[in-house]
């Protein structure tokens, strides 16, 4: 048994690189700490969605925020009701972030690459979503983000 090599210990990456990552966590967990106190609903510094401000149209992302910070309040309901969407896109932010930070753990890297079919769903999906929850129909107005 040898001594590990300094790659080894970093996970292969060059130390430029290794900072560039730790400071990427240490800023996505200052925003989600600030998104955690201030209620995007009662202002704070994030802007308006543009085509809520310029078409009146939630787009997919709509309640994203309102619903981020009720997640991270514990309130699922509340979230899921500000965007339905919003669980599947955190999983997937959330997986290929600890994909992108293997190296820090002295894992090789690893890449997301979903089959051709399923980013086609995801798109069909997300374009339905978009449109159903804009329709001024009955019973369907529980899609939108308000």
């Amino acid at each position: 048994m040898g001594v590990a090599s300094r790659a080894d210990v970093t996970g292969g990456i060059a130390p430029a690189e290794r900072r560039q990552r730790l400071l990427t966590v240490a800023g996505l967990g200052a925003l989600t700490a600030y998104l955690a106190a201030v209620d995007p609903s009662d202002g704070g510094v994030w802007p308006p969605c543009p085509s809520r401000v310029l078409l009146g149209l939630d787009c997919p992302g709509c309640g994203g925020l309102r619903g981020t910070h009720d997640l991270l309040r514990g309130d699922v309901v509340a979230a899921v009701d500000h965007n339905l969407l919003l669980p599947a896109v955190l999983a997937v932010a959330g997986v290929a972030l600890a994909l992108w930070l293997l190296p820090l753990v002295g894992r090789p890297a690893s890449r997301l690459t979903p089959p051709r079919w399923l980013a086609t769903a995801a798109v069909a999906v997300v374009v339905a979503f978009t449109v159903l929850r804009n329709l001024p129909v009955p019973g369907l107005e529980w899609l939108g983000s308000a």
